[in-house]
């Protein structure tokens, strides 16, 4: 009996152990889904901040730490790599948007990693359907909280037509799956 007992133990705290695991991974998970991001271009960078303007014009300051992760056209960069300027996407977690998490930087490429630029060619409530600038189609599955916008300002995909110039942003690892549309329709090029 008491070996029973001695296995069931065992087998209950390797089953809470299992639970704990899981638990933490989907936190994990859902944390990691629910970074924002924001693009503009930096006023200045230290080691341990970061000024930079928005799109808008508006300036923002984040903090930086040892666990913020640089990158410059693509490549493992440091925070001096970056220079008055340069074009960046900064990712912040919701519940501390004062540290910034991750600087995408540009200066030769023309895109973000994970951003997509070419014409609409048609779209549903779930996907669309699109081609690059070297005139190979793509399809994208929205995400269910995709962030769609025309000429700079929030629209709905059904505000969309065939042949607008958009850019896609997927998601990180996925990039089948849009989290992002931007169409023009007005103005002539990407801010």
């Amino acid at each position: 009996m008491e070996g029973k007992n001695m296995s069931y133990r065992m087998f209950s705290l390797s089953a809470l152990a299992m639970a704990f695991f899981v638990a933490s991974a989907s936190a994990f998970a859902a944390e990691e889904a629910k970074k924002s991001t924001h693009d503009g271009t930096v006023v200045s960078i230290t080691e341990g901040k970061l000024v930079m303007k928005s799109k808008d014009g508006k300036e923002h300051t984040h903090a930086l730490s040892e666990d913020t992760k640089v990158t410059l056209d693509g490549k493992s960069a440091e925070a001096k790599d970056l220079t008055s300027g340069t074009k960046i996407r900064v990712s912040t977690l919701p519940g501390n948007v004062k540290v910034a998490t991750q600087i995408e930087a540009i200066s030769k490429n023309e895109n973000f990693a994970n951003t997509h630029v070419g014409e609409l060619v048609s779209m549903s409530e779930k996907s669309i359907v699109m081609t690059s600038k070297d005139g190979k189609e793509h399809t994208h599955t929205l995400a269910k909280d995709a962030e769609v916008s025309c000429d700079g300002k929030p629209c709905k995909m059904g505000d969309l037509k065939a042949g607008m110039k958009i850019r896609v942003t997927t998601k990180s690892g996925d990039a089948g799956v849009a989290i992002q549309v931007e169409a023009l329709d007005k103005n002539a090029k990407f801010s």
